[in-house]
């Protein structure tokens, strides 16, 4: 069964459990990026959904993506990463894509389509 893990950081995207279930999803959801990073020390998931938030405040970053991304090239680089922002973000974006491997990205307001077909793909390349 592939492994999806969807990290609510701000509360954005909606969870549809039973819909990831369909497509033969086992999902664990977390509710922040400190806790994903911790979780990853014991769960490797095919697939993560996160949002990207960004924050002018943020020095030595991009966004709050950061983090996983790094952890996730050196232990999981095979995992493939949905990342869903507000499209003014497309530029933060990018500079991720251009360190980091990321999936797809999917661009608010969200709708459940768009997120069951990007999760197919991903599925798909498993």
């Amino acid at each position: 069964m592939t492994k999806l893990m969807f990290i609510v950081d701000q509360g954005g995207v909606p969870v549809y459990s039973q819909d990831f279930a369909k497509l033969g999803l086992d999902v664990t959801v977390v509710q922040s990026m400190r806790k994903a990073l911790s979780k990853l020390k014991s769960e490797k998931p095919d697939i993560i959904c996160t949002e990207l938030n960004y924050d002018p405040g943020f020095r030595d970053r991009v966004s709050n993506l950061e983090p996983l991304l790094a952890k996730l090239q050196s232990t999981s680089p095979q995992t493939r990463v949905i990342v869903f922002l507000e499209r003014e973000h497309e530029s933060n974006l990018n500079r991720l894509k251009e360190r980091f491997n990321i999936f797809d990205a999917l661009y608010y307001p969200l709708n459940m389509e768009d997120i069951l077909a990007s999760l197919k793909r991903a599925i798909e390349q498993n």
